[in-house]
């Protein structure tokens, strides 16, 4: 066991490029790897990917099934040993580790798993197949497995093929360097699945087709890609010949005319070794049902060395013939590259020829001694795209002969030259950058040399080309472009052209299109209506669909959907039930149309029926004998028993269940034609189907509507899909307390993932969102109130987004936030316009691994909690029931979207000011102070007291002022409150009478007016609430006092008068400056719309135009107490769950060995204290006086009682320690 070597493998640099390369000596069955760090240190491999080869110079990365290179886990320190398990076994000579991820220094031990690799090899040629001859044992099975190995430097050919006679047939080829698979289970309707990519390389991979009926996985190099065959049958019928390598003639499902050129080892069929089969039938003379052809039982190398360029510095400088007046070069080539130099050539004389990648075109750039520089264009299409191409140059005087891929374009031109003797291959000159990519087949002048025989003169630079061997990698395949993205690529990385999918960023992730009408509404507006695209999965699998959002004055917002079926359509020459049929196609899928379903609140389609002597339903009908004439599909495929407005299963019209048919006997009004006296009339049944479950609509069937010669005739008409609101906006959470959180299950970001959601907030700094793994993590935060800010960590270097908002994020207003991370970037957008976004590193491609669960209100230490709301959870397109976590009684949870000031907790119209785990009143604009604006402001009035309140100029002029004042005396008479202008001469009084009434004079222009409010006595020192304001154009006088009823008082204003109060000047508190005295009492919470005359009295700075006359006064509550609420109950957070099953808590030996340890530690201490109890102890005597007879007394006065003799004294004995 490795555990048992104290050496480690220590890299001598820290970086990216280290590798720790495995020579088994031989190709083995690798099926496991463990590992190790450096014994007794914190040095050690937490991450790593592993390579593998047969040569030691090829090597394929081991992939995960989605195409990305499988970083394995490492280790945690440096003494645990950490397995990993080959899903699919390693069959290589070499094995190559790359370290990703480490602590401190790269340092491991490592140790590998397996057993020797037994290859039985075949061999084709080209002209070479096998055929196992299946006539007399057919296969007829409705699962198969077929298992092989293969390598080839061919670009296409037939590996496998088989056919049935009820046109049943498989088809694996190689095409273009990819495998494709087509297979038919005789239902006429092929289905194809392609994975792979360069499998010309001359390297070994691994394949494998399973099918399971009518599922199908089909994997190369552990890639998988999964299929549904197309279809109703599910077995595969093949009852003729099955070909390998080759067929002998076209046939159906093949896409390619060569058959293969390369090496097949241990193919299985099931759990049959074919090729095993076929050598021991050869063997023992007694092949039977196999028959082979120009193949061999060995795996030559094809003749061909490829070398690579892996840089654009990189170049090879070849010699050709000097002087001559004529060249020949001939190579392929293979390359994702836009722009390279291919081939440059310079004449003895003056002039140069070179041929170079532009743009993906190959052109040809020539230079002659007494001619113009002329660039030769000749084939449009483009040749970066992976492939090997064939490129021939051949030049003579006045000839220049260009042949890509075997196709020769000839240009004729004076040329004088003599070549020169040398020829850059692939770069070394100025001009197009380099090539970078493959080359094989380089010939100058008919001379082909194996680059491996080039001498170091011939070739730089060293560690930028790799002989034998072609080191290119297919970024796009699998395509990382999701959504249908074009995937372009170079040989650094790919891009993704997001044009018409309806997505965008730089892997085509995230949705441009809003979620739903009511998404679409809250962003933008929705004045009436509008025809969009939605996506109900966000950055989901399910694509955007149109639909018309349609807006209401009620607040509703409707979603249709349409459909291609016109809106009136005629049934005629129909009779027998259900015989004329109506498939309806809407503008969205079915899983679309249940997505929507599924979200909204309600949903309704519309459907109605005119008839004409045409029955419907057929009724009145039982269970058993219900035989309706018509009926429509449900969007499962099920037959409904109910017309629409009707409930399911009635068996009846809406006119049946609300007993209004023409015929009170039926259950339609269609049903009953005999009712009809005009033979024109038509009845009509419909109404709206509001049964999701059901909905849309998928089929009409229709019938009893005779010929084209009679009477009979339908007409029916259905609506769109009517779809109301958006649930998922619905899903509102509130966090009332900092260091709440809502704990979901661990989210796999991968290689690509998105978050979406929208919160409501007044908090500047909080954590939205936090989730951690062994090293990696997501942060979510607002910083400041106006930015988010996104940190994450894949690998050792932290990184973070951020986006800076113009306008409040912790305004108390609904914000929306997505943010993803994929292969290439990292990606924030608030409020779905602004948006940023950073560039993670191109090598090596992690996944974002997580582990904890997803965090959201806090961090996960519950730190810089965030409070306010958040709805609409979307992890990369599913939605996440947020109120089911309200419901469990979190702590600091609540369901809806609830804050403090949702009570109303500020009285006297004071501004509540939410703060969600608290709330503060703002009393600006109030007469009021104090926490919750009830604090009285008020002044205690003497007989010369006044309050003078002087408008400066700013003179008011109203027609329905407000004006409000509390009061309270026990002087049955005074001045309360007036309002003065010198320049009109209109006043306004507020004053209580001799008698104890409360009067309202006034004069606005008209006439003099005076109200007085009687049944009440205001002098017996009671407080009184005042309320006074106008309405109707100042015609109407309300008097609201204290609780008691409203009174309104109307006044006749003639036409030609203004009711409006001109040009107010003063404002008097107490008495006027013509009286000699004033009120006596207390008078507060004095306002004039939204003039506070006592509240700008007595704060800090008083303005100048507020002054008290007649001495000075004091701030008074006027022995009014201010309201307060009852605390609110206080809550404590649930001390944390401990799950006893957890790994944590049962550290195998080493905590056991420690509880045992304790336990005989205690144990010994418990011994030593006894014996030294034992050891100290000694005897001493006392003397009592005890009567006898009292022994069993509960108290001295029972003892006495109870005692036979008088105290007696007696000597006792007790042991002491």
């Amino acid at each position: 066991m490795i555990q048992k070597g104290l050496n480690a493998w220590t890299a001598s640099e820290n970086d990216f490029d280290q590798q720790l390369i495995i020579d088994l000596g031989s190709v083995k069955n690798v099926t496991r790897v463990a590992t190790q760090g450096r014994a007794h240190s914190q040095e050690f491999v937490q991450e790593y990917h592993i390579s593998y080869g047969s040569n030691g110079l090829d090597y394929a990365r081991y992939k995960a099934a989605g195409g990305e290179v499988k970083m394995f886990e490492g280790n945690h320190d440096g003494n645990t040993i950490v397995k990993n398990e080959f899903e699919v076994p390693i069959i290589a000579q070499y094995i190559r580790i790359n370290p990703m991820r480490w602590r401190d220094k790269i340092s491991m031990r490592v140790e590998l798993y397996g057993c020797d690799y037994v290859a039985d090899t075949l061999y084709f040629n080209g002209t070479s197949l096998v055929k196992v001859d299946l006539l007399r044992d057919p296969i007829s099975a409705s699962r198969e497995t077929v298992r092989f190995r293969f390598k080839t430097s061919a670009a296409s050919g037939a590996l496998l093929y088989s056919r049935g006679t009820q046109g049943d047939f498989i088809a694996l080829q190689l095409r273009d360097n990819r495998l494709v698979l087509n297979i038919d289970l005789g239902s006429g309707t092929p289905t194809s699945l392609s994975v792979g990519s360069l499998l010309d390389d001359n390297i070994w991979h691994d394949v494998v087709i399973s099918r399971n009926r009518r599922d199908l996985i089909f994997s190369v190099d552990r890639v998988v890609v999964q299929g549904r065959i197309r279809g109703e049958f599910s077995r595969l019928n093949l009852n003729r010949a099955l070909y390998i390598g080759g067929v002998p003639n076209s046939q159906d499902g093949l896409m390619v005319k060569q058959n293969f050129t390369g090496c097949v080892e241990n193919m299985y069929l099931n759990a049959t070794n074919v090729i095993y089969e076929l050598k021991q039938g050869y063997e023992t003379g007694e092949a039977f049902k196999y028959q082979k052809v120009n193949t061999l039982y060995s795996c030559p190398e094809p003749p061909l060395v490829p070398v690579t360029f892996l840089k654009a510095g990189s170049y090879a400088k070849l010699r050709g013939y000097s002087g001559s007046n004529a060249l020949n070069i001939s190579l392929e080539f293979r390359t994702y590259e836009m722009h390279g130099l291919l081939i440059y050539h310079k004449f003895k004389t003056d002039g140069y020829v070179k041929v170079f990648l532009e743009e993906g075109q190959i052109k040809v750039e020539l230079f002659t001694e007494g001619s113009p520089k002329v660039k030769l264009d000749n084939y449009a299409e483009v040749f970066n795209d992976g492939r090997w191409h064939s490129l021939m140059l051949t030049m003579a005087p006045d000839t220049l002969v260009l042949s890509l891929n075997y196709r020769p374009v000839k240009t004729t031109k004076k040329l004088n030259f003599f070549t020169g003797s040398s020829y850059y291959i692939a770069g070394g000159k100025s001009g197009p950058r380099g090539f970078v990519g493959c080359m094989r087949r380089i010939a100058v002048d008919g001379n082909y040399r194996l680059p491996t025989d080039w001498k170091p003169e011939e070739y730089c630079c060293p560690n930028e080309v790799v002989f034998d061997a072609c080191h290119m990698i297919d970024r796009c395949n699998p395509n990382p472009c999701e959504h249908g993205g074009t995937c372009t690529q170079s040989a650094d990385e790919f891009t993704c052209d997001c044009t018409g999918t309806g997505y965008a960023g730089a892997v085509c992730h995230t949705s441009t299109h809003p979620l739903s009408c009511q998404a679409y509404a809250n962003a933008a507006g929705l004045s009436r209506s509008a025809d969009i695209q939605v996506d109900v999965d966000g950055s989901g699998p399910l694509a955007a669909f149109p639909v018309t959002c349609q807006s209401y004055s009620d607040g509703r917002i409707i979603t249709a959907v349409n459909h291609a079926v016109a809106s009136s359509n005629i049934v005629d020459g129909y009779q027998e039930p259900g015989s004329y049929k109506q498939d309806i196609e809407y503008d969205a899928s079915r899983a679309q149309l249940e997505a929507l379903l599924n979200r909204s609140h309600s949903c309704s389609q519309r459907l109605d029926y005119m008839c004409r002597h045409s029955r419907l339903l057929n009724s009145p009908s039982e269970e058993s004998n219900f035989h309706p004439f018509a009926w429509w599909v449900s969007r499962s495929g099920q037959r409904m028993d109910y017309w629409a407005g009707a409930p399911p299963g009635s068996r009846m019209c809406a006119c049946g269940v609300l007993g209004s048919c023409k015929d009170p006997s039926k259950w339609c009004n269609c049903d009953a034609e005999h009712l009809i006296s005009d033979k024109d009339e038509f009845q009509m049944d419909g109404g709206d189907i509001t049964e999701k479950e059901y909905l849309p609509v998928k089929q009409l069937r229709f019938g009893d509507t005779g010929s084209h010669l009679d009477e009979k005739e339908g007409r029916y008409t259905l609506g769109p899909l009517l779809c109301e609101g958006d649930d998922l906006f619905n899903d509102e959470i509130t966090f009332r307390i900092s260091d709440a959180v809502v704990m979901l299950p661990a989210f796999d970001f991968g290689h690509s993932g998105d978050i979406y959601f929208e919160f409501k907030t007044t908090k500047e700094n909080a954590v939205l969102l936090h989730a951690k793994g062994p090293q990696d993590y997501i942060k979510l935060s607002i910083i400041g109130g106006d930015q988010l800010q996104f940190q994450f960590q894949v690998g050792d270097t932290p990184l973070g987004v951020s986006v800076e908002t113009s306008s409040r994020l912790a305004d108390d207003h609904w914000h929306s936030v997505s943010i993803e991370r994929n292969r290439k970037e990292a990606r924030v957008v608030v409020d779905g316009a602004l948006k940023n976004e950073i560039r993670t590193a191109k090598e090596p491609v992690r996944a974002l691994h997580l582990t904890t669960s997803l965090v959201l209100g806090a961090s996960i230490e519950r730190k810089d909690g965030f409070v306010g709301c958040m709805r609409a959870l979307l992890l990369s397109g599913k939605p996440v029931d947020l109120r089911s976590y309200a419901k469990r009684g979190l702590y600091g949870i609540s369901e809806g979207c609830v804050g403090k000031c949702s009570s109303s907790p500020c009285l006297n119209n004071g501004t509540c000011l939410e703060r969600y785990d608290t709330y503060s009143c703002d009393c600006r604009w109030t007469a009021f102070k104090g926490p919750i604006c009830a604090d009285e402001i008020g002044v205690n009035l003497r007989p010369n007291s006044m309050v003078k309140y002087d408008f400066l100029g700013s003179w008011r002029s109203t027609i329905n002022e407000k004006i409000r004042v509390g009061f309270t005396t026990t002087n049955p008479k005074g001045f309360l409150l007036g309002f003065y202008s010198n320049i009109s001469g209109e006043y306004l009084t507020l004053m209580v009478s001799n008698s104890g009434s409360l009067r309202v004079v006034f004069d606005f222009g008209f006439e003099r007016q005076e109200i007085i409010f009687q049944g009440k006595h205001f002098g017996l020192g009671q407080y009184h609430d005042v309320r006074l304001s106008r309405k109707n154009s100042g015609a109407t006088m309300v008097l609201q006092v204290d609780n008691y009823e409203t009174q309104e008082y109307h006044f006749n204003i003639r036409e030609s008068a203004d009711a409006q109060f001109n040009n107010i000047q003063y404002m008097y508190i107490g008495r006027n400056e013509s009286m000699n005295e004033g009120f006596v009492g207390c008078v507060s919470r004095v306002e004039f719309d939204d003039i506070y005359p006592l509240k700008l009295l007595f704060q800090q700075d008083p303005p100048a135009n507020v002054r008290t006359i007649g001495g000075i006064l004091h701030e008074d509550f006027c022995g009014v107490e201010p309201v307060t609420h009852p605390p609110e109950p206080t809550e404590t957070r649930p001390p944390p769950f401990v799950d006893v099953t957890s790994d944590d808590l049962h550290r195998t030996d080493e905590a056991i060995l420690a509880t045992v340890l304790a336990f005989i530690f205690l144990l010994l201490i418990a011994v030593a204290i006894v014996l030294v109890r034992a050891l100290s102890r000694h005897k001493g005597e006392y003397l009592t006086q005890e009567e006898r007879g009292a022994e069993g007394a509960a108290d001295p006065d029972s003892a006495a009682l109870a005692a036979a003799t008088g105290p007696r004294v007696t000597k006792r004995r007790e042991f002491f320690i």
